[in-house]
């Protein structure tokens, strides 16, 4: 049963405002932080996992490595307690709205509005698979736009996180599929859970919902077992269609994002990036002010940041025009001379 609204926990120090959302490991709440006085959210592992013990061991585990982590599109995993006989997670809240309350309207996004997060959202899943980190639930609901329109990744609830990066102490399956079907890649719905790839197929199912304006294949909305099933053979076998309105180079990326074979598709984030920079630029008339085409670099501390804007083209005379320019300053030179000599 979820915490009702009022309830506080870890000594009247966090206090429940309202359930946020639930899935298959635990609910998440807005909290008040009252010694902070701030505004937070609580992850809470279901009460009926509590006395489950790889339930608890997982939950403690992706609470304490996502401490680890500190990117500006990543929201960041503050600390971990336990109260009431259960486990909790305290989360960065990222005041905004969330993708799915813009997918949820059914509205298309523009290129210059949808890039931005997209580009932003590539950094960020950069930064999570250098360290061994994937998502495996990449959707619309899991992304937050602050209040500057920048993207934040606010749940890895069921994340796979490589042994290197816990030192062999994170317990994960392998063998079981678990995410959102709108986003998943036909391999991950046969359990595939440690490649990479299966983020950048969630990543082409979200930028194309987003200029879209519905998903990539026409999903059934219903919920029963046939329903599903159909879901999974249209994944598996169904190709998306061009949207009207897109340039074909914008296109194109989408399609190979969303490629069936994951070695067809772009073998990394940073690849992926790279094409829809180039998609984009190409679609952008003029360079001046676009500073969201631009490639990152990276900072002293290894996160990612935006390029400098691109400074839009100095003009420059044709050459036959300095030489008229110069051939008319010795005239006048030698006219003055010659002024001179006769007073």
């Amino acid at each position: 049963m979820a915490l009702s609204e009022g309830m506080t926990l870890k000594g009247g120090r966090y206090r429940i405002k309202k359930l946020l959302a639930y899935g298959g490991y635990g609910f998440t709440y807005l909290a008040e932080d009252r010694l902070a006085q701030r505004q937070v959210v609580l992850k809470e592992l279901i009460p009926v996992l509590a006395d489950h013990a790889d339930a608890v061991r997982r939950f403690v585990r992706e609470a304490r490595t996502m401490q680890r982590l500190r990117h500006p599109n990543v929201a960041h995993t503050e600390a971990t307690f336990r109260d009431q006989e259960n486990h909790y997670m305290v989360i960065e809240y990222v005041p905004g709205s969330s993708l799915s309350d813009w997918a949820d309207r059914a509205q298309k996004m523009s290129l210059t509005q949808a890039g931005p997060i997209m580009l932003g959202l590539c950094d960020g899943l950069h930064y999570l698979h250098q360290r061994g980190i994937i998502h495996c639930d990449l959707n619309a609901s899991n992304v937050v736009l602050d209040a500057n329109g920048q993207p934040k990744l606010v749940d890895l609830g069921i994340a796979h996180v490589s042994d290197d990066f816990v030192h062999r102490a994170w317990q994960t399956q392998d063998t079981y599929a678990i995410g959102t079907i709108l986003c998943m890649a036909p391999e991950q719905l046969k359990g595939m859970r440690t490649d990479p790839r299966v983020d950048i197929y969630a990543l082409g199912s979200l930028f194309y919902q987003m200029l879209a304006g519905r998903p990539y294949l026409d999903f059934e909305t219903r919920h029963t077992p046939a329903a599903q099933a159909d879901n999974i053979f249209r994944v598996q076998n169904e190709a998306p269609q061009p949207i009207p309105g897109v340039p074909p180079a914008v296109m194109n990326v989408l399609f190979i994002a969303l490629a069936k074979d994951p070695d067809e598709r772009y073998q990394d984030v940073a690849s992926l990036r790279r094409a829809l920079v180039h998609a984009l630029v190409a679609n952008v008339p003029s360079r001046k002010g676009v500073q969201f085409l631009t490639p990152t670099r990276t900072n002293q501390v290894g996160l990612a940041a935006p390029s400098p804007a691109v400074a839009p083209d100095a003009f420059e005379w044709p050459p036959w025009i300095w030489g008229a320019l110069l051939a008319a300053n010795v005239v006048v030179m030698l006219l003055v001379g010659f002024l001179l000599v006769r007073t």
